[in-house]
């Protein structure tokens, strides 16, 4: 299964997209990072929405050029978010061991199951609406403005339970 961004938040990244850039030595992941902005904002505000397929446009099926060697810390936040999320105690290790036996796949490049790419989608999908609704009056025009923006909503946001 890909991770897939939503048309409107592909488009709601279209002014500032083409100054998306990589380390040097590795190709741009321009579409990826629009998606990543998304599901960070989704993490952080614990914002979840479901939406079609006809909606939505598939990116890739693991990590691309930046994201690669982040792959599992970005697992690891959308776990530890899911977990809370679902309202798993860590201390009940039957609980959290069936909760991530269902959303993780060791042997998947992204290492997520199909569930887990589903459930990992929504945060992204419920963080275009953060963005869009709440964080900014507006498609970004530049992304210097956008990203001190971005973070200072980042650092000052409190999770909430919408789904």
């Amino acid at each position: 299964m890909d991770f897939a961004i939503r048309k409107d938040a592909s488009d709601w990244f279209k002014y500032i997209r083409s100054n998306f850039s990589a380390p040097p030595g590795m190709v741009p992941a321009r579409d990826f990072d629009a998606f990543y902005f998304c599901f960070v904002a989704g993490i952080k505000t614990m914002r979840k929405n479901e939406v079609g397929g006809s909606d939505t446009r598939a990116l890739v099926d693991n990590f691309p050029g930046p994201y690669k060697n982040r792959g599992r810390l970005l697992v690891s936040l959308f776990l530890s978010r899911e977990l809370e999320y679902l309202g798993v105690v860590m201390s009940e290790k039957k609980a959290v061991n069936a909760a991530i036996t269902k959303l993780v796949d060791p042997d998947a490049q992204n290492f997520l199951s199909d569930d887990g790419v589903r459930e990992f989608n929504k945060y992204a999908h419920g963080g275009y609406d953060v963005l869009h609704m709440e964080w900014f009056n507006g498609s970004p025009y530049s992304l210097e403005t956008f990203l001190r923006t971005f973070r200072r909503k980042v650092e000052s946001a409190d999770p909430g339970l919408a789904a």
